[in-house]
């Protein structure tokens, strides 16, 4: 699996965590004052899927196109992924699908802001010149599991952590991914942290929520989707967003998002979904 992103946008994981990112960030939204939207790995912030990348894999044929925009939308999260993503492809043409940060600048008030990390050098280039003109992002070349713990707590007090590393990098169980988040609780507690995650095997995934349990952290839910069996061994078989403080009724909401996807992106008669708590309060 590469990592970059161009390679993957659009993909079935791709739509579930762009619209649960959105929900996250409307929650934002029921208090005036403002909030800090930090992103990890922030990729190129929009991919062009008539491109090559997108072109070899043709994941998104099996993610973003096979949604039907025709029938009601369980909520209002869908509604504005779908109003972020007609408004990127009126701006650049219709075979654009946007990366987080697309879908969080769409959903920044005037006086919330971003802050956006990449590591590799050609992506975070293209980050940087696809944001410019927008005076509410910044953008870092840097490291996230350096850059996150030295830009947190923000001055804003309130903000959402989107964590979506190089799994290609990080052995089966992600121990690097959990000490950041341990880390970065530690200094932000009150913040909300979202981790998105691979599923292609259940027993790593198992042992990464033991190592999520172990940290002591209160208030961890779990959102999943599998479009094929979880034991399947030919590749992703589904995803996961684990998310820290998530707002009130967010667990309720994120199910009907998930059971209204699921008979859309399922490519099995197993394909599954589920939302749960793996620690509460």
């Amino acid at each position: 699996m590469n990592y970059r992103h161009h390679y993957h946008a659009g993909n079935f994981a791709d739509v579930m965590k762009h619209i649960l990112e959105i929900g996250l960030l409307q929650a934002l939204h029921k208090k005036d004052n403002a909030f800090c939207y930090i992103d990890t790995h922030a990729g190129r912030g929009w991919y062009d899927l008539a491109a090559a990348p997108a072109q070899k894999t043709g994941e998104y044929l099996d993610g973003i196109r096979k949604l039907n925009t025709r029938q009601t939308f369980p909520n209002a999260w869908v509604e504005g992924y779908f109003a972020a993503l007609d408004t990127l492809k009126e701006q650049f043409g219709k075979a654009y699908y946007g990366g987080s940060p697309w879908f969080a600048a769409q959903n920044l008030r005037p006086q919330d802001r971003m802050v956006l990390m990449e590591w590799h050098p050609v992506d975070v280039e293209k980050l940087k010149y696809n944001f410019y003109r927008n005076p509410q992002a910044v953008v870092h070349h840097r490291d996230a599991y350096e850059g996150l713990t030295a830009v947190i707590p923000p001055k804003e007090k309130r903000g959402l952590v989107l964590i979506d590393p190089p799994y290609e990098e990080e052995r089966q169980d992600y121990p690097e991914v959990v000490q950041l988040l341990a880390k970065a609780y530690d200094k932000w507690p009150t913040g909300t942290f979202a981790i998105w995650y691979p599923i292609k095997d259940r027993a790593p995934i198992e042992r990464f929520e033991r190592k999520l349990v172990k940290t002591g952290i209160r208030k961890q839910l779990i959102c999943e989707l599998c479009v094929m069996p979880d034991d399947n061994a030919l590749g992703l078989n589904g995803c996961g967003l684990l998310i820290v403080n998530p707002p009130y009724l967010f667990a309720e909401e994120a199910d009907k998002v998930l059971q209204w996807l699921l008979p859309q992106l399922s490519q099995h008669v197993l394909a599954k979904a589920s939302v749960k708590w793996l620690v509460g309060e």
